[in-house]
């Protein structure tokens, strides 16, 4: 008789049961598991914004010895200019380094295509190096239309702003550069994609993503826009603590609008 159950025992031994040791270490693995891959991201993002501290020096010295950098539009867009090939990177980072996949063993859904897949799990400056060498001087060349694109027309909108009747174009002026930039960090992304593409399937593309994703787009302004505050408000600080942050928002809006125009090899 010991053994046998009344009904209400049966109904809450499954309770009983998930507080017993099978529960317990299910839940604890599950606890350390997710603790870990926490850990790893933040560890990751960290070292990773360095890297951006690095790749992006113009930009970092602006920010931090000017007295007004954005008083300056050409010199500010150049430095962000000159700082695409290390976002190129960090977006290849997002895509392929285990640091930033949480949730997924070391190699799973990493192929042939993946820049981390003849590196260590967690190496992040060898694999860096190794894409900077490779996207580097791509990421220059195809950035440079829509960031030059971006500079005139901030500047004619700057011009628009010290005429009477300048109010009506400024808008205009301001959203085509806000396009051309978003533009810009798309190319990166399909960059991190697509490395052997050319220059002009690469343009084509990305701005075609910006156009069709407009939502997306609107985010990932929203997005710099409220960086920009940031670095106005603290720039060491901001930039060290959310810079991978940032740019991994950025990449995945502009990922999620240009994978379905392309498949991925990354080469």
């Amino acid at each position: 008789m010991s053994q046998l159950q009344t009904p209400l025992q049966a109904r809450r031994a499954p309770l009983v049961r998930w507080g017993g040791r099978d529960g317990s270490a299910s839940v604890s693995s599950h606890a350390a598991h997710t603790f870990s891959a926490l850990a790893s991201y933040v560890f990751g993002a960290l070292r990773l914004n360095i890297m951006l501290a690095i790749g992006a020096l113009p930009l970092v010295l602006l920010l931090l010895l000017a007295a007004d950098p954005f008083s300056a539009p050409p010199a500010l867009l150049a430095a962000v200019y000159l700082a695409m090939p290390i976002v190129t990177v960090a977006f290849c980072a997002f895509r392929d380094s285990p640091a930033f996949r949480a949730g997924l063993s070391a190699r799973e859904g990493a192929g042939e295509d993946s820049w981390w897949s003849s590196h260590p799990d967690q190496s992040l400056l060898r694999p860096a190096l190794h894409v900077l060498r490779r996207t580097g001087l791509r990421t220059l060349g195809a950035t440079a239309l829509p960031m030059a694109l971006a500079l005139i027309l901030v500047v004619d909108a700057r011009w628009a702003l010290d005429h009477a009747w300048g109010f009506m174009l400024f808008p205009a002026f301001l959203l085509g550069a806000a396009l051309a930039l978003s533009t810009a960090f798309n190319t990166a992304a399909l960059i991190s994609e697509r490395a052997d593409a050319p220059w002009h399937v690469l343009l084509r593309i990305a701005a075609f993503g910006v156009l069709r994703s407009w939502p997306l787009s609107l985010l990932n302004l929203a997005v710099m826009g409220i960086a920009v505050m940031g670095l106005i408000w603290q720039p060491l600080l901001c930039w060290v603590l959310a810079s991978s942050l940032v740019l991994y928002v950025i990449w995945a809006g502009s990922r999620w609008s240009i994978l379905p125009t392309v498949s991925p090899r990354a080469g």
